[in-house]
């Protein structure tokens, strides 16, 4: 007899996989595919026919090894589908990596209001293209005709459980995804969205991420071999998938850095009230699977570690004794800046300043080999320096109190030198590494198994512990003066 399972839809911005989880959160199977955008009348798209193709194939052989009770469905962020009376895409689905974000930034901002009123009411931020709000008014614009036939607007979550069950519907952490939909102000669709008159478009209530969208389509379940009577979840935004668990086990006062790509930080927040010094910072707010505002923070520092680090052939070893060194000399640093709209320092430019000698981007991308080499294991230790003073920062953001503790998962956890410097750094707060792996499906996962049995996140909460391993603080020197010394550069 084949075990009971929920299998897990995780669409990724380029990798995608499906995982299937056992009762007790256990992965039986797995499979993956990268799906990269495609163009399209020279437009960046997203490949949704190759991804819905894919998925039921994986799922064709995962069904083999279980019989599936439920499928969850978790995506990234910042893409929306439109719809026309038929059911059928209106338009392909736009890439937020699309540039064509400078083609109506201006025009975008003369029809619906300045930056720090926006911000302020919806939570969000300018991050470029990366938002559903700009990528509505492209195609209303830009794309009149599939504009004029969309019936029909659905968040990405929303689409794939569309195309699996045939229903329309749409939950709360994806319409507080730095979208500029939602007025937290007054918990409703913003002006924006009246204004785009997208809110007429979307589905007339929400459900929570473990509700029953449906039942898998007649013609699914025969394909693939999953039973006719096997639900769908509404859907999580992945950020909040790996936030799940947390809220789950009952956690009050914690952060999740959760590290890859981005550095995402999310933590409770009473409201969505922001200062005047957070929307320079571009703090934004996400909402939880209740609808509450979450204080987040991204900075792109999988990015920043990926660009610096490939102009040395040395394997990241840093040790204690290099950062030591580095921090007594204090004249290696690196800046970051590999996306100025997006670093944890706006208007620095991006270098590597070693004493009198300073390399920016731009120099260390044309040099024929790797410049950083020679300088050993301390260029690596200087990249860690910066990019946990980068954390540093956007934890100061995040209204972390004495006492708070701070979870990282994700890629940097298996850094140690970033991990334990970002502890010795912040000493006020306690940091941990945790035994969550792949926590956006492991997130997604709970939601499955929470609609396939009618269970609460309470409870089910109970059914798993988060276990953690406190980060040591060590000796590194005088980090404060390492770091007057870095920000006189940013200066």
């Amino acid at each position: 007899m084949k075990p009971f399972a929920v299998a897990v839809l995780d669409v990724g911005k380029t990798n995608k996989k499906v995982s299937l989880y056992d009762r007790q959160f256990s992965v039986l199977a797995e499979e993956r595919r990268n799906v990269p955008p495609k163009e399209i009348d020279g437009l960046e798209v997203d490949d949704t026919q190759t991804l819905l193709a894919w998925f039921r194939d994986a799922l064709t052989r995962l069904a083999m090894q279980a019989e599936i009770r439920a499928i969850a469905i978790t995506t990234h962020g910042a893409t929306i589908a439109l719809l026309d009376a038929n059911g059928r895409l209106a338009h392909p689905v736009v890439s937020y990596s699309a540039a064509k974000g400078a083609e109506i930034q201006d025009a975008f901002y003369a029809a619906f209001g300045d930056r720090a009123t926006l911000h302020r009411a919806t939570g969000t931020p300018d991050v470029g293209f990366a938002n559903m709000a700009k990528i509505l008014y492209y195609l209303k614009t830009r794309r009149p005709d599939a504009w004029a036939n969309a019936r029909h607007a659905l968040f990405f979550t929303g689409y794939l459980g569309y195309e699996l069950t045939g229903a329309y519907g749409m939950e709360p952490t994806y319409a507080g995804n730095h979208c500029y939909l939602w007025d937290f102000t007054r918990n409703d669709w913003s002006d924006v969205a009246i204004k785009l008159g997208v809110d007429k478009l979307f589905p007339k209530t929400f459900g929570k991420a473990w509700d029953c969208l449906g039942v898998v389509k007649p013609e699914f379940a025969r394909t693939c071999g999953v039973p006719a009577d096997c639900k769908v979840t509404y859907g999580i935004h992945d950020s909040n998938a790996n936030y799940l668990p947390y809220l789950a086990r009952g956690y009050d006062d914690f952060l999740l850095n959760s590290t890859g790509t981005w550095c995402v930080l999310m933590r409770p927040s009473a409201s969505a009230a922001i200062t005047d010094d957070e929307i320079l910072a571009k703090v934004l707010f996400n909402m939880d699977v209740f609808g509450r505002p979450v204080r987040t923070c991204i900075f792109p520092a999988g990015m920043e570690y990926d660009t610096f680090r490939a102009f040395t052939d040395l394997e990241d070893q840093t040790g204690i004794d290099d950062v030591r060194r580095v921090v007594a000399d204090k004249r290696l640093f690196v800046i970051p800046g590999v996306l100025p709209d997006a670093s944890a320092f706006p208007g620095a430019k991006p270098r590597v300043v070693n004493g009198d000698r300073v390399q920016s981007l731009e120099a260390l991308k044309a040099a024929p080999d790797k410049p950083m080499t020679r300088l050993g294991q301390a260029y690596n230790a200087a990249l860690n320096l910066s990019l946990a003073l980068a954390t540093r920062k956007m934890l100061s953001w995040c209204a972390v109190k004495p006492g708070t503790t701070i979870f990282i998962e994700g890629g940097f956890a298996k850094n140690t030198a970033y991990c334990e410097l970002l502890a010795t750094l912040c000493p006020e707060q306690q940091f941990v590494l945790t035994n969550v792996k792949e926590g956006t499906s492991f997130g997604a996962a709970l939601t499955g198994w929470m609609l396939a049995e009618g269970l609460t996140l309470e409870a089910i909460g109970h059914e798993f512990n988060i276990e953690t391993t406190p980060i040591p603080r060590r000796d590194f020197g005088d980090l404060g003066a390492y770091e007057s010394a870095f920000q006189a550069l940013l200066r």
